[in-house]
């Protein structure tokens, strides 16, 4: 199983990340300074390469455990087909014995063996009784058959029920093999999670002490801290301006058939549902057995419900203020539980992707740089655009998938 500090290129630790001080000390000499420099920009680095490496490995783990759960639909699959055919075979063997059976009363009650000492007595009558040993001989010849049929579909009926009875048995030893992948890639998928916090939390701070370095800017500690806060609002804007960019591309051809192949895109908002009818949800790479809530889902719904039309959107994540949609998320999944960062490919990457014939209420669903809550009836409960309010649509919209927060 893959834990979160099992990725090999862990940047730092929380304490070995340089504060404000050690730049200023840095920078009372050449050396100091470009030593910091490589430190700095090895961090930043190593944040991009964990959180590569952490979603690569999340892949390999949901193809690991996409691989066992099809080997136990099939097997499981297979399984029923033998029960079915072995129950088949069984009612078959059941009626050939019957059939057999009556043949055999019929037999008997037509004189069977004693017919050849009618016929020495009664010979007069034995054009009859010529006819009746004819029949007999005929009837004795079928009712020999039917028993042999009787036998063969019984031990058809037996064997097809030691092949079902085998195939159940394996279905245990694939069901935990595919229950560990599944734990594996949830763990996989958290790791992925805490390198994308690890690296939001400290990569704006990180390239803010890089340019004070290699610009020898004279910063004071309030300066430096309000560039940090800039340089993350900047970054939230560039997410947005591409996810508008797309959007924008995306409104000039059809929606992709594809439900995205990952998390993607930044903190602003999608536009509003068109007015023509969305497309159903595709099916997206997704593990096919689906972890359960821990949560509640119908009451995040109805709690995420009271916003709408009430709360503006913006850059908040608080009612008295404003709702971005990941603002959102955050301030409704945090009353039952779940702590979310800031951030869609964030918040994204904290839970499971589910399959669409999976997603239930209070399910997340994610857009490129956009994240709403799943009703649980084909709409979303989210917080759209500048100008707007917290909205509920009734339908989805261009390509997106579903996750299930644990």
């Amino acid at each position: 199983m893959l834990a979160a500090g099992a990725i090999s290129s862990s940047p730092a630790s929380a304490d070995n990340y340089p504060s404000w001080n050690d730049v200023v000390a840095a920078r009372s000499s050449e050396a100091g300074k470009e030593a910091e420099i490589a430190r700095i920009t090895t961090l930043i680095d190593g944040l991009q390469t964990q959180v590569a490496q952490a979603q690569a490995a999340a892949d390999a783990r949901w193809q690991e455990n996409q691989t066992a759960q099809t080997a136990y639909n099939t097997a499981s699959f297979e399984a029923d087909q033998l029960a079915s055919k072995a129950a088949t075979a069984k009612s078959k063997a059941a009626q050939s014995r019957t059939q057999a059976a009556i043949l055999a009363a019929q037999f008997a009650r037509s004189g069977g063996n004693d017919l050849s000492s009618r016929l020495f007595v009664e010979g007069d009558k034995a054009n009859d009784l010529l006819y009746q040993l004819g029949t007999m001989s005929k009837l004795s010849e079928s009712t020999t058959g039917i028993y042999q049929q009787a036998e063969i579909d019984q031990n058809t009926a037996d064997s097809l029920s030691g092949q079902a009875d085998v195939a159940r048995n394996a279905l245990g030893a694939l069901a935990a093999t595919a229950k560990s992948a599944l734990d594996d890639a949830v763990a996989a998928q958290q790791s992925v999670g805490a390198a994308l916090i690890e690296q939001q939390n400290h990569e704006a701070e990180l390239s803010v002490q890089l340019q004070a370095l290699t610009t020898n800017l004279e910063l004071t500690e309030d300066q430096y801290k309000a560039g940090v806060q800039a340089a993350a609002q900047a970054k939230q804007a560039a997410d947005e301006a591409a996810r508008a960019a797309a959007d924008a591309a995306a409104a000039q051809s059809p929606a992709p058939s594809d439900g995205g192949a990952g998390p993607s895109g930044g903190n602003g908002p999608s536009s509003p549902a068109p007015s023509a009818p969305a497309p159903s949800a595709p099916a997206p790479s997704a593990p096919v057995v689906n972890p359960p809530q821990s949560y509640n889902g119908d009451a995040v719904v109805a709690y995420a419900e009271q916003f709408v039309g009430v709360v503006p959107y913006g850059w908040g994540a608080d009612p008295s203020d404003s709702f971005g949609c990941d603002g959102l998320t955050q301030y409704v999944y945090g009353k039952f539980g779940i702590d979310l960062p800031r951030y869609v490919p964030t918040q994204a990457a904290q839970g499971v992707r589910v399959s669409s014939s999976d997603a239930r209420a209070g399910d997340a669903v994610v857009w490129s740089g956009h994240i709403g809550i799943y009703d649980g009836h084909g709409g979303v409960i989210h917080s759209p655009d500048w100008g707007r309010y917290v909205t509920h649509a009734h339908s989805l919209w261009g390509s997106y998938y579903f996750v299930r927060f644990l």
